[in-house]
């Protein structure tokens, strides 16, 4: 299934509790960097306006001592449902690395238990390795002018290399992340089996 980042965000959040949309925009600019996705006000109960339109979401008023009443909203049980089939659905990987679609399905969907979140971690984790075994790393001539000097053309080289080197060193780095996390996911994962036993 086919949610947007919000609409995740939102149904997330909301499956764990009743939100405002200020409760929204205060868990975002905490953990928003984090998932990789933050959103205006205007965005946030624009969108909250349309769960409840979708029927995904009910609101209703929250009663203040000072000031005019807030707006609740609470999920539905077709809400936790589009979210569970949204948690349930095929993960493809994004292209590119460090995508917020895997920051929020990690963060949502492996939020249901650690089997998820490993299944997630693992998906990624052979995604990136061979999209990193693949990268043609020759230079590309196309990005030097064809009367180029010598010197401007070693540059171009060297700038090219750096640029590739950038790239790399960020995806080892989130390769070396989600091998971590695999080994740490299935150690809680044996420990939580033999407590079961």
């Amino acid at each position: 299934m086919s949610l947007g980042r919000l609409e995740v965000i939102l149904l997330g959040l909301l499956s764990t509790g009743d939100r405002t949309g200020y409760d929204v925009w205060k868990w975002l600019e905490g953990h928003g960097p984090f998932v990789g996705y933050m959103a205006k006000t205007s965005q946030i109960y624009r969108q909250l306006g349309k769960l409840v339109e979708w029927g995904w979401a009910t609101s209703f008023p929250d009663p203040r001592s000072s000031g005019p009443d807030a707006k609740l909203y609470r999920i539905t049980d077709r809400g936790r449902d589009t979210l569970r089939e949204w948690i349930n659905s095929p993960y493809v990987p994004s292209p590119r690395p460090l995508d917020p679609d895997f920051q929020v399905r990690l963060r949502f969907a492996g939020s249901i238990g650690p089997e998820k979140a490993l299944e997630l971690v693992q998906i990624e984790l052979e995604y990136r390795k061979a999209r990193e075994a693949s990268i043609d790393r020759t230079f590309d001539e196309v990005l030097v002018s064809a009367d180029a000097a010598a010197r401007e053309r070693e540059w171009q080289k060297e700038w090219f290399l750096i640029q590739n080197e950038r790239g790399h060193y960020m995806v080892s780095n989130l390769i070396a992340w989600l091998e971590a996390t695999e080994r740490r996911l299935l150690t809680i994962i044996q420990n939580r089996a033999k407590v079961e036993v």
